[in-house]
């Protein structure tokens, strides 16, 4: 199947007959930069999606109808972690099988803001390495720090004022 063919059928699956179905959630997910470290937080107990409170995620949630992105985002970020962010930029778009997860680069304006909000959903917020072999990403969480790990470390690399 040619790439156009392919884009043509992933439009086809994705926006029509999956919307149609009511299984196309937006979800925004925030990679959030501080110095050479992002923020990662427990994740929620989810069967459906078989993730537990030993894997981590980075902060983000579901767009509400009728939300923009970019509000959806702000809003997630600050209801789960008491920050208030900057956008830097969109990394990209990860679909799994109900989800199309829109990825963010951001930077929090106040760090020590920072606290656990929703404790039942949550444990831990904890600023990590992005090359740490220690952390326990959730798949997709993995997949889209390896697919997008280059853009953020050119972030990491440049002061935020410059940006």
């Amino acid at each position: 199947m040619t790439n156009f063919l392919k884009d043509i059928y992933d439009f086809i699956y994705w926006e029509v007959i999956n919307r149609l179905n009511g299984n196309n959630q937006d979800v925004v997910c925030a990679v959030i930069i501080n110095g050479n470290k992002i923020l990662a937080q427990t994740a929620q107990r989810n069967n459906v999606i078989n993730t537990d409170d030993t894997q981590f995620v980075t902060p983000g949630g579901k767009v509400e109808p009728g939300e923009s992105l970019n509000a959806a985002l702000h809003r997630e970020i600050k209801e789960e972690t008491n920050l208030n962010i900057d956008i830097i930029q969109k990394l990209g778009t990860i679909r799994n099988n109900k989800y199309k997860l829109h990825w963010f680069a951001c930077r929090p304006t106040d760090i020590s803001l920072l606290q656990v909000i929703e404790p039942q959903k949550q444990k831990e917020l904890r600023w990590v390495d992005l090359n740490d072999p220690s952390i326990n990403w959730t798949p997709k969480n993995a997949e889209a720090l390896t697919k997008f790990r280059s853009p953020i470390e050119k972030i990491q690399q440049t002061p935020p004022e410059v940006q």
